[in-house]
């Protein structure tokens, strides 16, 4: 990639799934490596001005995981990071151990909402948390970038809609009368670049690992290869933005490995 020094860029990586033992598996992949994989290939395109990380970082939260996450992360990036969780994530944990408070990054204001319950799959965005990113939306006045796990909106996957943020309406109507430039999120395990009511773009990435496949009825996986989104980001407001995969990572599927799963109600 160019320099192209005039922009910001923004690396998004999403749902690593990660577990305390860097050698364990999920799903037949080795999630720990998969991260390292994906954080390698894209800087190796270029050093990011900051990074996203937009839930379900652990697969089984605990302190151990995201001293895991953080080491695997600061060994190659030392720059800024936000991180919000999802719904494998356990909220104190999370909030103890990574960094989630916003960022300011040359003009651009970078803004996580909490869109995780702990205990449960769906998203929901408390009222509280609403009004604050109300305030920071309105406070600001110069260009916001909003990051959070879950999907405001259906994409067509039932097993994944009925799991979408259940007062999405609300975050929408807050991105939109607040002219928020984008929202991007995870969970679904899939690259979706939406077009809402409002011209918001609504931007969801592939996980760190696998991947689920698209417009099934019921849980399925994909062939496609762990991925990570790039956001650049201009004085005038604009968003471009390009998914990257790691085509040369071998995943070796496997849907018998889901020993992390059991009990759990098949958390997705």
């Amino acid at each position: 990639m160019t320099e192209d020094k005039d922009r910001l860029h923004v690396l998004q990586v999403t749902d690593c799934h990660l577990l305390p033992d860097p050698e364990a598996t999920l799903l037949g992949v080795c999630t720990h490596a998969s991260l390292g994989a994906v954080l390698d290939r894209a800087l190796a395109e270029r050093t990011p001005d900051a990074l996203l990380a937009t839930g379900d970082l652990a697969d089984l939260p605990g302190p151990d995981t995201y001293a895991l996450f953080l080491a695997t992360v600061r060994e190659v990036y030392s720059g800024p990071m936000l991180c919000v969780p999802g719904n494998h994530d356990d909220g104190a944990d999370f909030e103890a151990a990574l960094p989630t408070a916003d960022l300011t990054v040359d003009g651009w204001r970078l803004a996580g909402v909490d869109t995780h319950v702990d205990g449960e799959v769906g998203g929901s965005v408390s009222g509280d948390e609403l009004e604050r990113l109300h305030t920071v939306l309105t406070e600001w006045s110069s260009n916001v970038l909003v990051a959070g796990h879950h999907c405001p909106v259906d994409i067509g996957c039932p097993w994944l809609d009925r799991h979408r943020i259940d007062n999405g309406d609300d975050l929408i109507g807050t991105l939109v009368a607040t002219h928020a430039n984008a929202y991007v999120f995870g969970h679904i395990h899939q690259q979706r670049d939406l077009a809402i009511d409002g011209g918001v773009p609504v931007l969801g990435t592939p996980s760190t690992c696998f991947q689920f496949a698209r417009d099934t009825p019921g849980f399925a996986l994909d062939e496609l290869k762990p991925g990570y989104r790039w956001l650049t980001l201009a004085a005038d407001g604009s968003v471009e933005s390009q998914v990257g995969r790691v085509e040369d990572f071998e995943l070796n599927l496997d849907l018998t490995d889901r020993p992390h799963l059991a009990g759990r109600g098949g958390k997705s």
